[in-house]
Formats: structure tokens, sequence, C-alpha cells
């Protein structure tokens, strides 16, 4: 019996699938095939696998040999010539066909009619933009004059962010001596 099987490069051999090929096809030594007979007695899955094994190639040896006539082998060669050449005329013919689709669904004027819309949209908003910017660098320039004061003093600000570090550093007490001098220059009463 002649080999049947065909092993892929980059597939893991089994190596009891190659004990049973190497059986089946007679290619053991009798030592081994004594030692192959008795692992065939003891395990039940290897005996099924190699049974089923001999029957499929029994059935393929058992098949007639088919070969393609002359007449397929020239018929077939004929019909991928016409192929070839009928794709070669249609690519030959395609420019032709290019240019009558430009023509008649008048792509050329519509595409250049959307690049210049395209175009006008973005300088327009690329100067709404730019006047965008003007205003509010206008805006940030007016409130900066409009605090002037403060920001002359900004390193005051820094040096005492808020209420409660104020509070920490017991600063409440000169801070209620100021209000209650305040509140009699208002109320008229001056030291």
């Amino acid at each position: 019996m002649e080999q049947h099987s065909e092993i892929d490069e980059n597939e893991p051999v089994d190596d009891t699938l190659t004990q049973i090929v190497s059986y089946l096809d007679g290619e053991l030594d009798e030592t081994q095939m004594n030692a192959f007979e008795r692992d065939l007695i003891n395990d039940p899955q290897m005996r099924s696998h190699a049974d089923i094994l001999s029957r499929t190639w029994g059935m393929l040896d058992s098949l007639e040999e088919v070969s393609a006539s002359t007449n397929f082998t020239q018929g077939t060669l004929a019909t991928i010539s016409a192929e070839v050449a009928d794709t070669q005329s249609q690519l030959q013919q395609q420019p032709g066909r290019l240019v009558a689709a430009l023509v008649r669904y008048r792509i050329v004027p519509s595409f250049l009619i959307g690049l210049l819309a395209a175009s006008i949209g973005l300088g327009i908003s690329q100067r709404v933009q730019e006047r965008r910017e003007r205003k509010g660098d206008a805006a940030v320039t007016k409130m900066a004059l409009q605090n002037l004061d403060m920001l002359s003093q900004i390193e005051l600000y820094n040096l005492v962010p808020d209420a409660n570090q104020l509070k920490e550093l017991q600063l409440a007490e000169p801070l209620k001596e100021a209000e209650k001098q305040a509140s009699e220059v208002v109320g008229g009463v001056q030291p």
C-alpha cells in the first residue's frame, strides 16, 4: 500500500499518527511492528484510529484512476486565452469609457465647483475665527485696563490667596480694628 498522507511542515507531527501510517505502509521492522501491535492491543483509541485509516486508504485504492482527455486540456487553455484577451480589450476600452462618463455626468465641472465652494468656505471660516480672536484679545485687554490697580499689586494677592490663611496668621484682630475705624469714619465720628 502506498503512502497517502502529506505532512505540512508548519503543523506539529503526531507521533502516534506517524507510527500508524508507518505500520499501515509496512515501513516498520519486525521489532517495531511487534511493539506497535502490542500498543494496538492495549489502546482501543489507537486501534480505532488505525482501523479508520486502513479502511479509508482501502477505499481510495479501489477507485479507478481518472485522467483528463487532451480535448479537456486544450479546451481549458483555449477558454483561459479567450478570457485573458477579453479582459485586455476591456482594459483598453476603459479610458474611452471614462472620458464618456466624465462628459455624460459632468463630473469635472461638478468637481471644480465643489473645490471652489470648499475653498471659499474655508476662507470665510478662517476670517470669522480671526475676528473672534481679535475680539477676545480686545476684551482681555479691556478687563486688564479696568483692573490695573489690582494687577499692579498682584504680588500681595499671591502672598495671601484666601481668608482662611489670614485667620491662620492671626491677622483677624487688626482687620477688626480697621473695620471699627472705618465705621466710625462713615458714622461721622473720628478718633
